[in-house]
């Protein structure tokens, strides 16, 4: 499976975090260009320097991990596309230039599959995508959940559940799973 991760997935740890663990375990192959991370990190800088230091740190490390995964020369197509919102024909773009079939975004909305289809491509939220692995491989994703529970549970003062952690992250359908 090919995937296009929208900044939107990038930006949340925890989102970001199950989504490359899976891709890593089933070897997925992820994508997103430099103008994806960017927005990543002007997301993070609204919340504060240290915010934003953490995602450049991150995104570096992601680069490093992940040398393949930056889709370039998409610009080409962005002037032959349509989208509801006109600031995400570049991720559509990317997304073509890569042969990508998946975007993963939380935006399904601007990225209507109505319009994709024509492109060979669809939008897909995070938590559709990983409920339906998770019906075929709750273990995998059960060992993944725990890995990034237990780092969170090291830095936070309030402990959650598998349970509370996936619902903060908005995976409603995968939180369920793990009641």
């Amino acid at each position: 499976m090919k995937l296009l991760l929208d900044a939107c997935v990038l930006y949340p740890t925890v989102i970001r975090n199950l989504l490359l663990n899976v891709s890593d375990e089933l070897r997925w192959d992820i994508n997103w260009s430099a103008r994806i991370l960017e927005e990543w990190r002007r997301a993070s800088a609204k919340t504060n320097l240290e915010a934003e230091a953490q995602a450049e740190a991150e995104i570096t490390m992601l680069k490093v991990k992940y040398p393949k995964a930056s889709v370039n020369n998409f610009e080409r197509h962005i002037s032959k596309l349509y989208l509801p919102d006109q600031n995400d024909l570049h991720v559509l773009a990317a997304a073509i230039e890569s042969n990508t079939n998946i975007i993963v975004t939380l935006n399904l909305r601007d990225f209507p599959n109505s319009e994709l289809v024509k492109y060979g491509v669809r939008s897909v939220h995070p938590d559709e995508l990983l409920y339906k692995e998770a019906l075929g491989n709750f273990d995998l994703i059960s060992n993944s959940v725990s890995t990034i529970l237990n780092h969170f549970n090291r830095n936070e003062a309030n402990e959650l559940n598998s349970y509370r952690l996936l619902k903060k992250a908005k995976l409603n359908r995968l939180s369920k799973l793990f009641r």
